[in-house]
């Protein structure tokens, strides 16, 4: 993961209340979900735009109060694709995290799931029941499920266990 940085140490940084890069994820996440109602706020998943990307960028459309034509919307589909990006990987670059590393990958598969690439399932399923357990104790009801892919064996937050479907 990072320069004489374990794995283990960077789950651990993840989870901390006060994580360097923009605070606790749950924290984070409650906070926006909590606001969804507002007039001011659209809250969607990833997992929703990849589903319907079209129906996603009609929302959003709708959403900022813009009428697009067939032809627009077709346009802003073609370049929110994942092959559209890629291609221009550079404009999506991620500032620098870490000074002295290169440059990270912002585009890299255009899916969700690449847990997997770094975490073990054990790994997957404690950080799946951190948070989950985060999200209960701050009293939100973020449908954790839409927003991450749940490790098969993680525990839900009425305690069943799920997994992918």
């Amino acid at each position: 993961m990072g320069r004489g940085l374990s794995t283990e140490t960077w789950i651990k940084l993840f989870q901390s209340k006060h994580f360097p890069i923009g605070g606790s994820w749950a924290v984070n996440a409650a906070g926006y979900w909590a606001q969804r109602h507002r007039p001011n706020v659209l809250v969607l998943s990833f997992k929703t735009m990849k589903r319907d990307l079209e129906g996603t960028v009609r929302k959003v459309a709708e959403f900022l109060d813009i009428h697009l034509t067939e032809e627009e919307t077709g346009e802003v589909c073609a370049k929110s694709s994942f092959a559209y990006m890629k291609r221009f990987e550079e404009k999506f670059e991620m500032w620098d995290l870490i000074p002295w590393r290169k440059h990270s990958a912002m585009i890299r598969k255009g899916a969700q799931g690449g847990a997997s690439e770094v975490l073990s399932i054990p790994q997957q399923r404690d950080m799946d029941a951190y948070f989950m357990a985060e999200l209960k104790r701050l009293g939100s009801d973020l449908p954790y499920e839409e927003f991450a892919d749940v490790t098969p064996g993680a525990e839900t937050r009425e305690g069943a266990a799920v997994g992918r479907g």
